[in-house]
């Protein structure tokens, strides 16, 4: 395919025509490929901001950070207000926990385009965790008590309002990462028609996380990235089933205080 777009005596030497393959081979999955089609459509067009716009998308896609900004930002010197390009930051920021860079961000994306739903599930999904409550606590000594597959990682558990009812091993960030992560997947669903986040597989260059999620109860197993997908549903599934079964027998231990007045007989 290479060979016949690169041939001197072709007719299909066309930036456009390598943007357009690296497009559709991106979203297909195959981003060596588009990559080498990009770097091909840029040597005849430097300037092209399609061109860089799309090797941002596929440094993000390949976990390479600091180069999606830098493509990101060239393209925001040529055009400031550039949506896409003002979302790809935005989206950066929020999975570094830069909630300040990321609302900048999106406010820039939605002055200049009001009608921008993505930029606006972004925003709707900026918030603050509320700090754990008596009933989280109550949750977490059963909590740790879930084994955990002997490759996992982490294990998070967020309530419906965003609460850590447990994170192993401990960490401040994981907990309230988790609430924003599955807050902006639930909104661009909803938004999108979809309804709310139930399951999702997130990829990053060392980890997968695996994500299971209802109204009440989101939960994160964090396993390697060579891990096969059916064993993460596996271990997912059967995580979620035993963290319903404590969650129950928590709520079930909990003491009833008896009606003022009244001696309770034994």
């Amino acid at each position: 395919m290479l060979a016949r777009l690169l041939r001197p005596g072709g007719r299909r030497r066309n930036p456009a025509d390598f943007f357009g393959q690296a497009d559709r081979l991106r979203r297909g999955g195959h981003y060596a490929e588009a990559a080498t089609l990009v770097a091909s459509g840029l040597a005849l067009d430097p300037n092209s901001v399609t061109g860089h716009l799309l090797a941002a998308y596929l440094h993000v896609a390949q976990r390479t950070i600091e180069p999606a900004k830098r493509e990101f930002r060239w393209v925001l010197g040529r055009d400031p207000a550039h949506p896409r390009a003002l979302l790809g930051l935005a989206r950066i920021a929020l999975e570094e926990g830069d909630l300040v860079g990321c609302r900048e961000c999106l406010t820039s994306a939605l002055r200049a385009y009001p009608d921008f739903p993505e930029a606006r599930a972004v925003l709707d999904a900026l918030t603050t965790p509320p700090p754990p409550t008596s009933s989280s606590a109550a949750a977490a000594p059963r909590l740790e008590r879930v084994r955990l597959p002997g490759a996992a990682r982490a294990l998070v558990v967020v309530d419906g309002e965003g609460r850590a009812l447990v994170a192993r091993p401990a960490s401040e960030e994981a907990a309230p990462r988790l609430a924003r992560i599955a807050g902006l997947a639930g909104a661009a669903l909803r938004r999108a028609g979809f309804g709310p986040l139930r399951r999702a597989i997130l990829e990053d260059h060392e980890q997968t996380e695996f994500v299971r999620a209802d109204a009440a109860l989101t939960l994160a197993l964090a396993l390697p990235r060579t891990t096969p997908i059916p064993q993460g549903l596996l271990e997912v599934n059967r995580l979620w089933g035993a963290v319903q079964h404590e969650l129950a027998v928590a709520h079930d231990e909990k003491p009833v205080p008896s009606p003022e007045g009244v001696r309770r007989v034994s």
